[in-house]
């Protein structure tokens, strides 16, 4: 696949557009208000998709911009998300400074699924839930992407 400024061209993902977010956004003129934007889309029409199957890798760790691809990328066929859920921190960052000179960041708006679903505190939720164990760690190994990688040698 060809790469375009770092990431892949994921229209070749898919067969055809598909919705995969939606935003909320707050009001400047009625502080509080939060609306919903239009419905975010990936992909355009493809005949030639890339019809293989594909994994993709999640954990606790995953957030903000991970977690908005996983849910871009999880809308093509054949692709299912495996390990665990992820931080759900995804959503822009905003920060103004506090009397004090203290900092604080938070996310000016909100990122849902297109049936308005959540995914903000509470993550992104695998499709295939998969753990590294402690004895897993202490030898090496990495339980998740033995398990992707068993899962995709499946027929």
């Amino acid at each position: 696949m060809k790469k375009i400024e770092g990431y892949w061209e994921y229209n070749t993902l898919y067969p055809s557009s598909t919705n995969f977010s939606i935003f909320t956004h707050g009001s400047l003129l009625q502080p509080g208000l939060f609306t919903f934007g239009p419905i975010i889309k990936a992909g355009k029409e493809n005949e030639d998709y890339y019809q293989g199957k594909k994994v993709i890798l999640v954990n606790e760790v995953t957030q903000s911009h991970a977690e908005f691809m996983t849910m871009k990328y999880r809308c093509t066929p054949n692709t299912v998300v495996m390990g665990s859920t992820t931080a759900g921190a995804d959503g822009n960052c905003s920060s103004i400074i506090l009397p004090g000179n203290f900092r604080a960041t938070f996310t000016g708006l909100g990122v849902y699924y297109p049936d308005k679903s959540e995914t903000q505190q509470i993550g992104i939720l695998p499709d295939i839930e998969v753990k590294n164990t402690i004895q897993g760690i202490c030898k090496g190994r990495d339980e998740v992407l033995e398990a992707a990688i068993k899962y995709l040698n499946n027929k």
